[in-house]
């Protein structure tokens, strides 16, 4: 048995473009940076995760990743778009006898390890689990067994939406799975400010 997070990320240079209004490249790739490492840290730490896996078209996010102890894959010949580079993650860790996966967004600053906790035991329980975004229509964090019962619809404003109806269809047992720490992301000016207020 061996579970696997899946973390998804651009290079941190290209990461953050809707704050650019508020910030400059070299604070938005700062700002992308820490926010990833936060999130391999609550990985590590969480004794529900086996093994750490990010997925990234950019060497620098992927030598950055080997220094944390993380594996990275490269982004799959002829993918097109998030959820194409997802599936193709999913299957190369599958290859590497994965049993489940949890997919992670790197921008989730108030992610704990009780909030990893809370999913792997709603995966016990099902085949799919949903963590959406807090308004409900992006999805933050989606765990799955096995690691390609389920293709991803990441990428798309609407893939809470996407993800439910499309694991239905596949007629899997789906949660949707409420959680503050994993809700928060930080993609605009306002999340920007809200961090800061913390």
């Amino acid at each position: 048995m061996s579970r696997w997070a899946l973390i998804p990320i651009k290079g941190f240079d290209r990461g953050k473009s809707r704050l650019s209004e508020v910030l400059g490249p070299l604070e938005r790739a700062q700002l992308a940076r820490d926010l990833f490492e936060h999130v391999v840290r609550v990985l590590r730490a969480s004794p529900d995760i086996d093994d750490i896996a990010i997925v990234s078209d950019s060497p620098e996010a992927c030598e950055h990743a080997a220094r944390l102890g993380v594996a990275a894959l490269s982004d799959a010949d002829g993918s097109q778009g998030l959820a194409d580079v997802v599936d193709g993650a999913l299957q190369e860790l599958e290859r590497r006898d994965a049993t489940s996966v949890m997919i992670c967004m790197s921008d989730l600053p108030d992610l704990t390890v009780g909030d990893i906790a809370s999913v792997a035991r709603q995966l016990d329980e099902s085949d799919v689990v949903l963590v959406p975004d807090l308004l409900q229509q992006g999805t933050n964090v989606i765990a799955v067994k096995p690691a390609t019962a389920l293709p991803s619809c990441l990428g798309h404003e609407d893939s809470l939406h996407r993800h439910r109806t499309r694991a239905r269809e596949l007629g899997l047992n789906v949660k949707v799975q409420l959680s503050s720490g994993i809700a928060f992301d930080v993609d605009r000016p306002r999340d920007l400010e809200r961090l800061r207020r913390r």
